[in-house]
């Protein structure tokens, strides 16, 4: 048996959408945290330490979001970074997506919808990271 081949692992550019919305996440979150006007939403009802913690955690996910889709150094590190942002945002977007329903139930079928659909694509690209991850750990091609 002969030495196994080398791994080829081709990177390309992040999905366009994925890294507008971790950008967009930054100044969100930070409009929030420094007292922009507040939304006339279901943030008005939530107490003030949800909204900080909620802001707070869209805009880490966004800024360690975004280092990672331009990281140009270990891979590995990268996909951990986007793993972890990603989960972050996809908990703040799952948390947002509940309160609105249960406060204006199917009239939030709009911004619910969007934020449940954003929060789950989130999951799925954290799968696909962790294989990625797996993958590049065990010496495995990437397909």
């Amino acid at each position: 048996m002969g030495e196994p081949s080398p791994v080829v692992v081709l990177i390309g550019r992040r999905p366009p959408h994925e890294v507008l919305l971790l950008a967009v996440s930054i100044p969100l979150g930070l409009g929030m945290l420094t007292r922009a006007p507040a939304p006339a939403s279901v943030i008005a009802l939530m107490p003030a330490w949800v909204v900080v913690a909620w802001a707070t955690a869209l805009m880490l996910s966004g800024i360690v979001g975004v280092a990672s889709a331009v990281w140009t150094g270990d891979i590995l590190r990268a996909l951990w970074a986007e793993l972890g942002a990603l989960l972050l945002g996809a908990g703040v977007f799952a948390t947002y997506t509940a309160a609105v329903f249960v406060s204006a139930g199917m009239r939030a079928w709009f911004s619910g919808g969007f934020m449940g659909a954003w929060a789950v694509a989130n999951l799925i690209r954290c799968a696909q990271i962790r294989r990625e991850v797996r993958r590049l750990t065990a010496g495995a091609r990437l397909p």
